[in-house]
């Protein structure tokens, strides 16, 4: 008997001991199919994706299963993003068990399954269940108050940020198209001195030369008193140049269609900044809230992390103490290492990008700031580019699992942070205390 079938049996043994009905859902907007196995016989059935036949199902499946014996039932199904939340949450409440395959996975054990590539919504609950068998479940967690409170506010500044980042792009396509000799660097642009361009002139270069030199440079210095004279000689030159090659009627009147759009746009951008700063504050006094509670959970420390950042990396991933290894914590990021070998020949090893892409996101905007020259992880990371000879973003991604590791060993020890600690691995660690 090959290995692979005694694992299946193996598996399927330990559910039977357990009694432990698994009924699969493959889960649309609008309906749910589901299927389980029950005294040797195939049952399957079909129900609306709303909270009354939802639940009118689950206790008829329940009730089925109840006149077969004591058995635990436990409700199975693709993470779908939004649609099958409810359905886990009525089977919680109903007292079932719940737990997540990977779609993936699915997929390939339907084509084992049914020796083919069909895909159906009646065959998916079939492959969920075979899924099942062979122990490859995920676990459907269920964050307590304030960390559940921190997942959903950074839900929402991920929301700003993507809003943001489209309207910079329309912003930036609407100026150069209204101001085309205008060149100010981002942090200008968005700065004290394109706030007061875009407030007082709507970055229109007709309006700015309409007022005058003199009128220009004082409104400007009522708005922003610190910008200098020489950046204002250099709008005014840039206003001239861009003018004077639109002397018609029609370009005048384009130009102030298009100052009216970066005016908006740039008022856009200003509110969901704001929206930004105000939702990050509510999630460092959560994070404060939840360190009261567990004194494990790290401070913030300059020169390796902000508050700010601590709060969002912990919005991503939940309690450190659901994960009882930093293996398990790095597959739940998607940042375990896949290899690809084959005899003799070797592919490239990559990360496995199967999990939380949100918390690569976090770890991605902690490990920029820390990689400069002299920064914590700055010698690990040029060592990687400049004698390895590895791309910047394969060896940002090093970065990345080094700062996992690095919390996720602070966390563990509860102990203050020490810089020479974070180079070391645990065994020379040890035998040197």
């Amino acid at each position: 008997m090959s290995k692979s079938t005694l694992l299946v049996q193996q598996n399927q043994n330990i559910t039977d001991a357990g009694r432990i009905v698994n009924v699969g859902f493959d889960v649309g907007s609008d309906s749910l199919y589901w299927a389980m196995e029950l005294s040797g016989k195939s049952i399957r059935g079909q129900c609306e994706n709303n909270s009354s036949d939802i639940r009118t199902t689950l206790e008829e499946i329940r009730n089925e299963v109840q006149q077969h014996g004591d058995y635990q039932i436990r409700v199975l199904c693709e993470s779908t993003g939004i649609y099958h939340r409810r359905l886990l949450q009525l089977a919680d409440e109903l007292g079932m068990r719940t737990a997540l395959v990977h779609g993936e996975a699915v997929a390939k054990f339907r084509t084992i399954q049914f020796a083919d590539h069909g895909k159906t919504d009646q065959r998916d609950p079939k492959a969920v269940l075979t899924v099942a068998k062979v122990g490859k479940l995920i676990q459907d967690r269920k964050l307590d108050k304030h960390y559940a409170q921190l997942r959903e506010l950074h839900r929402l500044v991920l929301r700003c940020e993507a809003r943001i980042k489209v309207a910079k792009c329309e912003l930036h396509a609407d100026l150069r198209s209204l101001f085309a000799d205008l060149r100010l660097d981002k942090s200008v642009l968005y700065g004290p001195t394109g706030r007061a361009l875009i407030e007082q002139f709507a970055g229109n270069p007709h309006a700015i030369l309409a007022v005058g030199e003199e009128a220009f440079y004082g409104r400007m210095k009522a708005c922003s008193k610190h910008t200098k004279k020489a950046t204002l000689k250099k709008l005014w030159r840039a206003a001239n140049d861009t003018a004077s090659t639109q002397k018609d009627d029609l370009a005048a009147t384009l130009a102030e269609i298009r100052a009216t759009a970066v005016q908006q746009l740039y008022t856009e951008i200003t509110t969901f900044l704001q929206q930004q700063r105000q939702i990050e504050s509510q999630m460092q006094e959560l994070y404060l809230t939840l360190q009261s509670s567990d004194p494990r959970l790290p401070a913030p420390r300059k020169g390796v992390v902000t508050l700010r950042m601590l709060s969002r990396l912990v919005a991503e991933m939940g309690p450190p103490d659901d994960f009882r290894t930093v293996s398990q914590l790095m597959r739940y990021a998607g940042l375990n290492l896949c290899e690809r070998q084959s005899g003799k020949w070797r592919g490239r090893t990559t990360i496995s990008r199967r999990g939380r892409s949100e918390l690569r996101y976090v770890l991605n905007l902690m490990a920029i700031p820390l990689v400069g020259r002299g920064k914590l992880f700055g010698d690990y990371y040029w060592k990687k580019k400049e004698a390895d000879k590895m791309p910047g973003q394969k060896a940002n991604v090093c970065v990345m699992r080094k700062i996992l590791k690095m919390f996720y060993g602070w966390y563990k020890s509860g102990e203050p942070f020490d810089p020479g600690r974070v180079f070391v691995m645990a065994s020379e660690h040890a035998k040197a205390a």
